[in-house]
């Protein structure tokens, strides 16, 4: 069973990284486009100046955590908090919270519906909460490579 725990942690932390990778290239690679989408959300512009820069180096410093056995469960927690803070802003949108609908999205994301990307977030969030789960009940995974405990 644990090798199937390892095996499933490795999956959740492949994917993980290929999204914050995608998603943090993506900005940096169109910063003028996502700093624009920043500036026309609905909070103050001192605040957008901020995150425009934060959540794409954010997401690549998630890369780093994830990367590392030493730093992963740190990673996924910091992943944890930050889909589920992207989940509840994508949620206020989709329920009209807001006057108007912005998007800092990146890449096929900025494409989809409001409720495709509040579906892809929650499964996000599982995953982030899963990792977390399966890397504190097999804490060996969490501080060594896979394979060597």
């Amino acid at each position: 069973m644990k090798h199937w725990q390892n095996i499933g942690l490795e999956i959740l932390l492949l994917v993980l990284v290929i999204l914050y990778t995608y998603t943090g290239v993506a900005k940096l690679v169109d910063f003028g486009g996502f700093r624009s989408s920043m500036l026309n959300q609905p909070f103050p512009t001192e605040w957008a100046e901020v995150f425009a820069l934060a959540v794409p180096v954010g997401e690549l410093a998630l890369v780093a955590l994830l990367l590392w056995p030493s730093t992963r469960l740190a990673g996924m927690v910091g992943s944890l908090i930050l889909m589920t803070a992207f989940t509840t802003y994508v949620a206020l949108i989709y329920i009209g919270a807001f006057p108007r609908v912005p998007c800092g999205c990146a890449g096929i994301f900025d494409s989809m519906s409001w409720g495709a990307h509040l579906v892809v977030n929650l499964v996000f969030v599982a995953i982030s909460a899963v990792g977390i789960y399966l890397s504190t009940t097999m804490p060996a995974v969490v501080n060594q490579e896979v394979g060597t405990s």
